[in-house]
C-alpha cells in the first residue's frame, strides 16, 4: 500500500482500503462504486458502471405484436383497479354522508 493524496492506495488487487471520498473527505472503500455518504461517484471511472447500446433491429410486426400483447396484459389490472374503486366506494360513502 502506498500513501497518496487520497489517503492509501492498494496496489496489490484482491484488498479494500479506505480512500477518501473527493467531495465530503469521508473514508469509504476503493471498490465503492460510490460513497455512501454523499452519493459521489468516484472520478477514476475504474469502478464505474460500464454503458452498453444495442441497435436492435426489430421488424414492425414483432413491435405490433408485442404491443397488442401488453394491451391485453393490461385489462386484468383495470379490471382489478375498476373492482377496488367500486368496492372501496362502496364502503367509504356511508361513512362520508353522515
Amino acid at each position: 500500500m502506498v500513501e497518496s493524496g487520497q489517503g492509501l492506495v492498494n496496489e496489490a488487487k484482491g484488498m479494500t482500503v479506505l480512500i477518501d471520498c473527493y467531495e465530503c473527505k469521508v473514508k469509504i472503500s476503493d471498490s465503492a462504486a460510490s460513497c455512501p455518504h454523499c452519493g459521489a461517484i468516484p472520478v477514476d471511472g475504474e469502478h464505474a458502471l460500464p454503458v452498453q447500446v444495442f441497435d436492435l433491429d426489430m421488424r414492425f410486426s414483432t413491435i405490433f405484436w408485442f404491443l397488442i400483447k401488453v394491451a391485453f396484459a393490461a385489462v386484468p389490472a383495470v379490471i382489478v383497479i375498476y373492482t377496488a374503486w367500486i368496492v372501496i366506494g362502496g364502503v367509504m360513502k356511508p361513512l362520508l354522508h353522515m
